[in-house]
């Protein structure tokens, strides 16, 4: 029960019979300890917990309107996600490649060295909602803006700012002309 209730905490996924039969086994005292050690570097603690921060970033593979057109690189921010998980990114350095991961002076490499992964951070300003076809192409750019911003003071901030788009924020100083330099 209990590394059923730790792998599900940390994985998001039940153990398998021979993990079982091997912590039954284990009769040191630091037996929890190694599972934990174990989970906790499994790739799958990174996609258990990549979910919530892609949820509040309103991650999709897709525009989300009307004829629902395929972002066909989304993936690599998602991915890229799952890699700072894994690796226990500092959340200093996740903001920040998520700000200006393309300008940052020292970027960082990927696991296995292939590609920098900071630049990929910063994908998520790419990931707002955009209609199709539409008429008023202005209108169009300032709501993508406004989803940006959006996105950015609830996952950043944790305030939602977009009442600042009209008005100076009412409980949080947030006036009108931070909005719009944001």
């Amino acid at each position: 029960t209990l590394l059923r209730r730790l792998s599900l905490d940390l994985t998001g996924l039940p153990p398998t019979p021979e993990e079982v039969d091997a912590f039954v086994r284990d009769r040191s005292p630091q037996a929890y300890e190694k599972q934990v050690e174990r989970l906790l570097a499994s790739p799958h603690y990174g996609e258990r917990w990549a979910r919530h921060w892609l949820d509040i970033v309103r991650f999709a593979e897709t525009n989300g309107h009307e004829f629902d057109f395929f972002k066909d690189e989304a993936w690599r921010y998602r991915d890229y996600v799952i890699r700072a998980f894994n690796s226990d990114l500092r959340y200093d350095r996740f903001v920040a490649e998520h700000i200006a991961g393309d300008l940052l002076p020292e970027p960082r490499l990927a696991p296995g060295g292939r590609h920098w992964d900071s630049p990929i951070g910063s994908g998520f300003l790419g990931l707002q909602e955009e209609r199709n076809g539409a008429t008023d192409l202005e209108e169009v750019r300032t709501e993508m803006r406004d989803s940006k911003i959006d996105v950015f003071g609830k996952a950043f901030l944790g305030l939602t700012i977009a009442c600042a788009r009209c008005h100076d924020h009412k409980f949080d100083p947030i006036p009108t002309a931070d909005y719009y330099a944001l």
